[in-house]
């Protein structure tokens, strides 16, 4: 059986691979993905201990792969995207080097405030025109590509944080990463372009301590909303059905779109009832966030849960490849 040996590739934006240079120097590394609109988190540490490490300038671009080069549950390093350095701290004695970086890569202004109106076109074209103003990809989910929007107001809101809004209304992932724009559902089963997501299965055997938590939830069992029919001038119901559902506020203008945010609410109101955090023996790179797990080896409510992947924490350092999981149920 091969060895467990951890292996790291990050290249500066210039094409230097910075792992073999900085190796004499490496403490530890930690990335952090997470399934909500934060961006993923990149942190570094390094020795200066002679004083001859330069800090490196904020605004460069690092590029990072992270694996097994032999061993572990899948060998072979594994693409994690662009980050941006955003903070670099020096600090002692000993003294070291702490850089900090974040996925969103994009240029321009993204952060910039904007007001626009969207009439009569889909989600996918909103996406598709926003990230075509920064010359990124978009990558819109089959399922919500085609979804009408009669009127769609940004007022006032960076594109930012219009896309962060329109992951909650719709219910999806929405986020920034890698010089590509994605909205897909929570706890979709296939990508943006059709690939099956593959189950994972986690055992009491892949790891070491592990909490289960219940929460106090609603008791909203589903989701109602009104929209404005123009046809009769009057205002109709549309509803996900239960006892007692949620009542929406907001007033839609058309069937599509209440229709959409009733489901929306239903499925948010349903997660994170139960969630589950794990410390991996061993990290498996292929683990991402928003994927389906099964848990096998503990009781019969966490084993018949069905497990979505809020958040991965994976960290490189003297103990070796480590990774902690966050799950919530969905």
């Amino acid at each position: 059986m091969a060895a467990n040996i951890a292996g790291v590739q990050l290249l500066l934006d210039d094409g230097t691979d910075l792992a073999a240079k900085i190796d004499p120097r490496f403490l530890d590394l930690t990335l952090t993905e997470k399934r909500g609109d934060e961006a993923d988190e990149l942190s570094l540490t390094l020795h200066n201990h002679d004083g001859r490490l330069a800090a490196p300038s904020t605004g460069r671009m690092l590029t990072l792969a992270l694996g097994w080069r032999s061993g572990g549950p899948s060998t072979g390093l594994v693409g994690k995207g662009r980050f941006k350095v955003d903070e670099v701290e020096e600090s002692g004695p000993p003294d070291v080097i702490t850089i900090r970086a974040r996925s969103a890569d994009l240029g321009g202004n993204y952060r910039k405030r904007r007001t626009k109106v969207w009439r009569d076109t889909t989600l996918g074209a909103v996406i598709d025109a926003i990230a075509t103003r920064y010359g990124v990809a978009s990558m819109v989910h089959p399922d919500l590509r085609g979804a009408a929007i009669a009127v769609l107001e940004q007022h006032g809101k960076s594109d930012m944080a219009f896309v962060m809004d329109l992951g909650s209304r719709f219910d999806a992932l929405a986020t920034w990463k890698d010089r590509r724009l994605i909205l897909m559902p929570v706890g979709a089963r296939t990508t943006a372009s059709g690939k099956a997501i593959p189950t994972l299965t986690l055992t009491r055997r892949d790891g070491w301590t592990w909490r289960f938590s219940r929460a106090d939830r609603s008791q909203n069992d589903g989701a109602e909303a009104e929209w404005h029919d123009k046809g009769t001038g009057k205002r109709r119901k549309v509803t996900t059905g239960g006892q007692n559902p949620k009542k929406l506020k907001r007033v839609y203008a058309s069937h599509a779109e209440a229709d959409q945010a009733v489901k929306a609410a239903a499925g948010k109101g349903k997660r994170g009832a139960f969630t589950f955090d794990y410390d991996l023996a061993e990290a498996d790179m292929q683990i991402q966030p928003n994927a389906h797990v099964k848990l096998s080896g503990w009781n019969a409510r966490i084993d018949g849960t069905v497990w979505l992947v809020e958040s991965v924490e994976t960290s490189l350092g003297a103990g070796g490849l480590a990774q902690k999981v966050a799950l919530e149920s969905a």
